[in-house]
């Protein structure tokens, strides 16, 4: 099991260079192709705001557009070279609408795809949230979301892995087993979880240790009890505490006619992440 085939989204943010290093570290591990691709948008300015713009003024405006693209392509083309792994790039042309749909859709023939948390300071960070639900939840695949604050340097890669006995975090800890087989060290966290196991006279999260095991992966057993906080606050404590430079959960939440909605504590975390998290639906 490994992950061969990577995608990542590319564009002129301050912490694409961040992203564009996991990846390529993640491609270099696993002997893998990386596809970086970007969004050059196409203005549909004067479709909506009902008066006419000279033609000159919207050519100058999608010639930046594709400029920016064209220069994070080159970008990623130049790190991707330099580390001496396979790659291609592309870059998506379409309108802001169907922006989130388009990598989405690329991203269902891939393995995992990264991204970048919204953030909430920056003009983009609509369109960022969009991009990132419409992968997390159309393409069926993992994303891996790489905070706006960047990544830290961390010497003992440590990754907690978010256990709710769900089919969701089940999905995310499978999805995410290549990427934990080389870690340092591996926790499974039960917030509030002693007597979430159906089978009662069975240790809580013992199945899933099992099942890690047997991929190679030995991970200890961590089982709080967040008294008069919520459970994303404890998980958060948690991540700071133990040093994590990685957290797997799954997604929770629903879709509706573009409208999507991220369950509480999906919501805080992607708020307040400060390490990088790989998530799945």
């Amino acid at each position: 099991m490994s992950m061969k085939n990577i995608l990542v989204h590319l564009d002129n943010s301050k912490t694409c260079t961040q992203r564009v290093e996991a990846a390529i570290a993640l491609a270099k591990r696993q002997g893998g192709c990386l596809t970086g691709a970007a969004l050059a948008l196409r203005s549909i300015t004067a479709n909506y705001i009902g008066i006419q713009i000279p033609k000159k003024l919207l050519e100058d405006q999608q010639q930046l557009i594709d400029q920016a693209a064209q220069s994070a392509v080159d970008s990623f083309i130049q790190a991707a070279e330099e580390a001496g792994i396979t790659y291609t790039s592309e870059i998506i042309y379409t309108n802001a609408a169907r922006a989130a749909d388009r990598l989405a859709y690329m991203a269902r023939s891939m393995d995992i795809t990264f991204l970048g948390q919204p953030n909430p300071d920056e003009d983009n960070r609509s369109y960022m949230s969009q991009l990132l639900e419409g992968v997390l939840f159309d393409s069926g695949r993992p994303v891996y979301l790489v905070p706006y604050i960047g990544r830290m340097k961390m010497i003992h890669r440590n990754a907690v892995l978010a256990w709710d006995g769900g089919k969701k975090s089940a999905r995310a800890i499978n999805d995410a087993l290549p990427m934990l087989q080389d870690r340092g060290k591996v926790t499974l966290l039960m917030v509030n979880g002693k007597h979430s196991s159906i089978r009662k006279d069975h240790q809580p999260g013992a199945d899933m240790l099992r099942h890690l095991k047997c991929h190679g992966i030995d991970a200890s057993l961590e089982n709080i009890t967040a008294d008069g906080i919520k459970t994303d606050a404890a998980i958060l404590n948690f991540l700071s505490d133990s040093g994590a430079d990685l957290l797997v959960m799954g997604a929770y939440g629903h879709s509706r006619l573009r409208e999507k909605a991220f369950g509480g504590v999906t919501h805080s975390i992607l708020q307040y992440m400060t390490t990088p998290v790989i998530m799945s639906d």
